[in-house]
């Protein structure tokens, strides 16, 4: 018999050839004697032409090539190269897709809870269930099938801090002026940082009232995000222009080195605005706030503003409202004031002044 158990499976595996056809995969059993008498049950099926399995693959392989058809051509291609990666070493490399369930999909999540948040760890198993998905339905790959609503964590609602009106007034006084302009754009549209710091001039259509965005999304090479122009807008962006040939927002050299002269103007990089940011915060005395806050700031004013979720869908360019809901908190200072005109309008108090009101109307 050829039955082995792998390194990284509790089943043993069954590897051997018929008639110059190769079959191998896992028997589902920690039985050794069950394994071999799987396999010889599947030598007689495939000696008599009757074995109809589906081919096997393992995980290193069914990433590779997810990655080279889907992956690597999205937005979020470093995103999803990482969790694949993480996928690899935490599963194994060489644990077959038809193995991966059950107590092996429970180890991954308690290791990676403990190293990332709840939230983390889901979107690594989203990126497995999509590649599982693409074997079983394109690939034609035999796979496990996993009650994936039990293998995801419970998530919460998320985290959602607004700048008051009096943090922004001191922020915009001890940060940079070369900042304010950059930072008055995310307040207003919410876009996230990458988009904001690297908008090009190409992106913002002054004629047609748009700024075009790429946002990350399953579509290859991203999806198209519009952002209107409205007059604040064009005259926050129009102040920026000749500071640079090809990016919208850009910093001012203070200690000239290199071929980065002083005074000069150049486009901010991923983490090169961080220290003058976090010296205003501190300086503005303003705690617990990130960059991303700025986004959720603008969401919960325009959904003040607007009263309609679908505006900030709209907005925040999410593809479910119910990611957007998390500000649904901005409505209930307005809720709570029509609760209490109600309650006082059918109080005893409220009707009875109604009445005596009605009467002296009528005398």
């Amino acid at each position: 018999m050829s039955v082995y158990r792998p390194k990284n499976s509790p089943h043993w595996h069954f590897d051997f050839v018929v008639k110059g056809t190769r079959f191998h995969g896992s028997t589902g059993t920690p039985s050794r004697r069950a394994a071999e008498a799987y396999e010889a049950k599947l030598r007689t099926e495939a000696a008599e032409g009757a074995s109809r399995r589906k081919p096997v693959l393992t995980l290193d392989r069914a990433a590779a090539k997810y990655w080279d058809e889907v992956a690597k051509h999205q937005a979020s291609a470093k995103t999803t190269e990482y969790q694949l990666a993480n996928l690899c070493a935490g599963l194994g490399t060489g644990v077959l897709l038809h193995d991966i369930q059950g107590q092996a999909l429970a180890q991954y999540v308690a290791k990676r809870r403990g190293q990332v948040s709840d939230a983390s760890t889901n979107r690594e198993m989203e990126v497995l269930r999509r590649v599982m998905r693409r074997a079983e339905k394109v690939w034609g790959v035999e796979v496990a099938q996993v009650v994936w609503a039990d293998v995801m964590l419970p998530e919460s609602a998320g985290r959602v801090r607004e700048l008051s009106a009096k943090e922004e007034a001191r922020l915009f006084e001890h940060l940079r002026p070369d900042m304010h302009a950059l930072v008055r754009f995310s307040l207003a549209t919410g876009v996230r940082l990458s988009n904001a710091i690297r908008l090009t001039w190409p992106q913002v259509d002054f004629d047609a009232g748009v700024i075009r965005l790429m946002v990350k999304s399953r579509t290859p090479g991203g999806q198209v995000h519009y952002v209107p122009l409205v007059p604040q807008l064009v005259a926050l962006l129009s102040a920026e222009r000749g500071r640079h040939a090809v990016y919208v927002f850009t910093y001012e050299v203070v200690r000239g080195r290199g071929e980065r002269k002083r005074s000069t103007r150049h486009p901010y990089t991923q983490t090169g605005w961080r220290k003058a940011w976090g010296r205003a915060l501190t300086a503005a005395g303003i705690e617990d706030f990130r960059w991303h806050d700025l986004r959720h700031t603008a969401a919960t004013r325009t959904l003040r503003a607007s009263q309609n979720l679908k505006v900030v869908q709209s907005l925040l360019g999410h593809k479910d409202i119910a990611t957007t809901a998390r500000y649904a908190h901005a409505m209930l200072d307005d809720v709570a004031a029509a609760m209490a005109a109600t309650m006082s309008r059918n109080s005893p108090e409220g009707v009875k002044a109604k009445n005596t009101k009605s009467l002296k109307t009528k005398a």
